[in-house]
């Protein structure tokens, strides 16, 4: 599937004169740009034991040579460079350079070809695949009643808020106009734009055995990178989690219990006992990244790690039983947070009286 949504409202003042005629007066445009994206390519880069990432260096080695692509296609720009050794309107800083960095370096495109407009026409499409014939296979018949693989991806980039710029003037359709930085003044002022990647799952596995045992495997993945042009910030937030469970159902198994009501007396009763037990690693990490300096600072993360047992048995069609034992271990990245730990376990009894 592919998505496209691009929000757009345009806003103006119409003043009447001396002699009655209406003039129009500060038109604006503002709205949103929402596609869904594809940045596979980069999903499996590691970042550095001290935060730093060859993703972001890439981001910054690449505002040079899309700033001189900027400018070779504007008419308006006279190739010189400035003190940075960039072409003078496009400097290191500039808006338009770092969106196109942004998206070349983390979409994983070449900066020499990728698309300078910040607005994509063509969505990129994401996925969903679901397989189970692996149990047409003899010999996984004979261990499997079902044997399931899925995998699913969905990327999405986003541009949060852009508005007009009102000191905003063009020739051939390109800007002409500088800041007070010597960047040539945007169409459009973004305040963020951010690009999300969800490998949800990257790979699952449901395993039903002929023995009446069930297993599965999950490990899900996640990044969110969201870039502010207010302090050309990025922050990067990536989650990796592994989920791995077990069940099993006994067949009738008899349980008594003593019946309050008359002493001594007991009741009998017979039914299935559903077990089941859960176990999954989480870790995820947010760091802050700075353009304009080389800081790459761990701001928060942790690594969760959760155990769930449960036992369900029913007494009869009404009433019913369970026993549950949960427990949450939370193992902080930052010096500044605690290791914490929480513990729940009891017995829950169930009563439904609706017909």
């Amino acid at each position: 599937n592919a998505t496209r949504t691009y929000t757009y409202m345009h806003q103006e003042y119409y003043k009447a004169d001396a002699n009655g005629n209406l003039g129009s007066s500060s038109p604006t445009d503002n709205g949103t740009f929402s596609m869904s994206y594809i940045m596979i390519g980069t999903a499996f880069f590691k970042t550095s034991t001290d935060g730093s990432s060859p993703l972001f260096d890439k981001l910054k080695n690449y505002r040079l040579q899309i700033a001189q692509r900027y400018s070779a296609a504007n008419p308006a720009s006279t190739g010189k460079v400035d003190s940075t050794g960039f072409p003078v309107g496009y400097g290191p800083n500039d808006q338009e350079v770092l969106t196109t960095a942004f998206l070349a370096a983390y979409g994983g495109r070449n900066p020499g070809k990728i698309s300078l407009n910040p607005f994509p026409g063509i969505p990129l499409p994401n996925w969903r695949i679901t397989y189970d014939g692996l149990t047409k296979i003899p010999w996984f018949k004979k261990l499997f009643r079902t044997f399931t693989l899925s995998h699913a991806y969905l990327s999405t980039y986003n541009v949060g808020t852009f508005v007009s710029n009102i000191q905003y003037t063009e020739s051939q359709g390109y800007p002409t106009a500088l800041d007070n930085s010597g960047n040539f003044i945007p169409k459009n002022q973004f305040t963020d734009i951010s690009i999300t990647e969800q490998f949800s799952p990257l790979i699952k596995i449901d395993m039903g055995w002929v023995n009446s045992l069930l297993s599965s495997f999950e490990w899900r993945r996640s990044r969110n990178l969201s870039f502010a042009f207010a302090n050309n910030q990025l922050t990067e937030m990536s989650t990796d989690e592994y989920i791995a469970g077990l069940g099993y159902r006994f067949k009738n198994i008899r349980l008594s219990f003593i019946s309050l009501g008359a002493a001594g007396k007991k009741s009998h009763y017979s039914s299935d006992l559903n077990v089941k037990f859960d176990f999954s690693i989480r870790r995820n990490l947010t760091i802050l990244r700075q353009v304009d300096q080389d800081i790459n600072e761990v701001s928060t993360g942790s690594q969760v790690t959760s155990m769930a047992f449960t036992a369900d048995y029913n007494l009869s069609q009404r009433f019913s039983i369970r026993f549950y034992f949960n427990k949450d271990i939370n193992s902080p990245y930052v010096s500044n947070q605690y290791r914490t730990s929480v513990t729940k376990g009891g017995l829950t009894l169930r009563v439904t009286l609706a017909q």
